[in-house]
């Protein structure tokens, strides 16, 4: 209520009146504390929006209509990051199930997010063609980024002069970077 009393105030005076008895009125009345949000909720969120567009991307490139079920294979280091965010997941790419895989899976369209792999497993026929074309773009991407981050790192005056903080996260950058590159080559192999 007290959001959008600036923008309708006589409404919202009149429901936080009706909400309960009241004797002050909400125009004079201080704002509720700002609690913190809870990082652990905001990481899984960016990291399932970060999924679910991967696959999406990759099933449109894939020719896959958005009403076909798939089933998805996630290989990762840790399974309990995904077990929270499974059953949106599951919904919002069209998923049947969900499984977790120690190994790669063939015959399937790998996607690389972040340090891990989902492969996704359609009923239709796919065009290998397409997803090495496909996985190629994000290599030569991939390899770029990486050339153009080492040239930051092995710059004297960049490192001399740059916070310690903005050196660790180009370093973390190039640590990602490089897992991407193998992360895609494994995949490139098994195709």
């Amino acid at each position: 209520m007290q959001l959008l009393h600036p923008f309708m105030p006589f409404i919202t005076e009149e429901i936080y009146h009706k909400l309960t008895e009241r004797k002050d009125d909400i125009t004079v009345s201080q704002y509720s504390q700002i609690i913190s949000a809870d990082k652990k909720i905001l990481q899984s969120g960016s990291l399932l929006k970060e999924v679910i567009t991967a696959i999406r991307d990759s099933r449109n490139r894939n020719q896959l209509k958005p009403k076909d079920s798939i089933k998805l294979h996630i290989l990762t280091v840790n399974n309990q990051t995904y077990k929270t965010i499974e059953s949106i997941l599951l919904k919002q790419v069209n998923a049947s199930s969900i499984a977790y895989t120690k190994e790669v899976m063939t015959k399937t369209i790998a996607v690389v997010i972040q340090k891990d792999k989902f492969f996704i497993e359609a009923t239709t026929i796919l065009d290998t063609a397409s997803q090495k074309e496909q996985l190629q773009k994000d290599l030569n991407y991939q390899k770029g980024f990486l050339i153009s981050v080492e040239k930051k790192l092995n710059n004297e005056k960049f490192v001399q002069n740059a916070k310690p903080e903005v050196i660790e996260i180009e370093r973390r950058k190039k640590a990602d970077a490089e897992a991407k590159i193998k992360a895609i080559e494994e995949s490139l192999a098994t195709l």
